[in-house]
């Protein structure tokens, strides 16, 4: 892992997805060998964010965790943009582009992480609805600033399995795609270090599209097949490969 302390921003970081992120950087932060990033949740208003912040501490000190180890902060979301070099967008899409208009000037040069799926209900199930551009990914890479170094990752794994800290059993494959080598390769150290997921080079960022239509398809499985909660864990890469 780099040795240099990141600063990450996970706007949206009060909802379940959001929530999960948090505690699974946090975990990052509480492993002998994590580096100690500095966690910043953002939201539309700074009381529900700094709530998120005690809530978050609170549930890793409930599970045993020395919580004096990791910082979470809670911020605006503006501020958030603001004070991080990384940005995790965990919001529903048809808010992303208003939020990019809000925090433009905020993200320049910065890493934008996108688990954003594009879906609705369609007759009791999820459907894959993706933008003209494609993805999200895609349209989040149109419209923020030229230098915004955009990544898609994280959009196929449960929220419950993000916060599910403490049994964290199985593996989780979690894809990650980008345009920018080095962005993309730092977002897949981060996740190696996060517990239980497994980074895979899901290729160029053209590739979001399929990964972010897996996400309905797994909530599809789910219920149909009467399971809690579904993801994939079979895909596997030789011992020697380095990522």
């Amino acid at each position: 892992m780099n040795s240099e302390k990141l600063k990450i921003a996970v706007l949206g970081g009060t909802g379940n997805i959001g929530e999960g992120m948090v505690l699974r950087l946090a975990l990052q932060n509480l492993m002998p060998d994590g580096v100690k990033n500095e966690i910043i949740i953002g939201s539309r208003s700074l009381e529900t964010a700094d709530e998120a912040a005690k809530k978050a501490l609170s549930e890793l000190e409930n599970c045993g965790f020395d919580t004096s180890r990791t910082t979470i902060t809670g911020m605006s979301n503006l501020d958030a943009a603001q004070a991080a070099e990384v940005i995790i967008l965990t919001i529903r899409f048809d808010h992303v582009l208003p939020l990019l208009e809000e925090i433009k000037e905020a993200i320049e040069n910065k890493i934008l992480i996108s688990p954003v799926v594009p879906m609705v209900k369609e007759g009791g199930l999820m459907a894959y609805k993706p933008p003209e551009e494609g993805s999200a990914a895609l349209a989040i890479k149109k419209n923020a600033p030229e230098s915004a170094r955009v990544v898609a990752a994280f959009h196929n794994i449960p929220a419950g399995k993000l916060k599910d800290v403490v049994k964290c059993k199985a593996v989780h494959d979690a894809l990650v795609c980008s345009d920018d080598a080095d962005a993309k390769k730092l977002v897949m150290e981060l996740t190696r270090h996060m517990g239980c997921l497994k980074p895979l080079d899901g290729g160029p960022l053209k590739q979001a599209n399929t990964m972010e239509s897996l996400t309905p398809l797994l909530i599809n499985l789910a219920k149909l097949n009467g399971l809690k909660a579904v993801s994939y864990t079979h895909l596997t890469l030789p011992t020697n490969r380095e990522v």
